[in-house]
C-alpha cells in the first residue's frame, strides 16, 4: 500500500527499503502489542515466528546485495512490476 507513495517521493534503493522497513516495524510492533493485550499470542505462535527469523534475515541480506547492484531505474521498474502483478492477482481472486 505504501509503495506508490514512496516511489512518488523519489525513494529508491536503500532509502526506499529502509523507509518501508521502518513503517513495517512500527506496524508490527503495534500489532504485537495489541495481540499481547488481547491475549492472542501463544507460545506456539512465538516459536513459529522465531523459526522463521533465519529465513527473514537471509532474505534481507540477499535483497540488500541485489539492491546495491541494480540501477535506481531498474529498482523502480521491479517495484512497479510487483505492484501490477499483485493487483492482477487480487483482481483474479488469487
Amino acid at each position: 500500500m505504501t509503495a506508490p507513495f514512496f516511489l512518488a517521493k523519489g525513494l529508491t534503493g536503500g532509502a526506499y527499503i529502509g523507509t518501508e522497513a521502518a513503517g513495517a516495524l512500527t506496524l508490527h510492533l503495534t500489532k504485537t502489542a495489541a495481540y499481547c493485550t488481547g491475549d492472542l499470542l501463544s507460545v506456539r505462535v512465538l516459536l513459529l515466528g522465531a523459526a522463521l527469523t533465519p529465513a527473514t534475515l537471509a532474505g534481507a541480506w540477499a535483497g540488500k546485495r541485489l539492491v546495491t547492484r541494480i540501477s535506481d531505474q531498474l529498482f523502480v521498474r521491479l517495484v512497479e512490476a510487483g505492484l501490477v502483478i499483485s493487483g492482477l492477482l487480487f483482481l483474479a481472486g488469487l
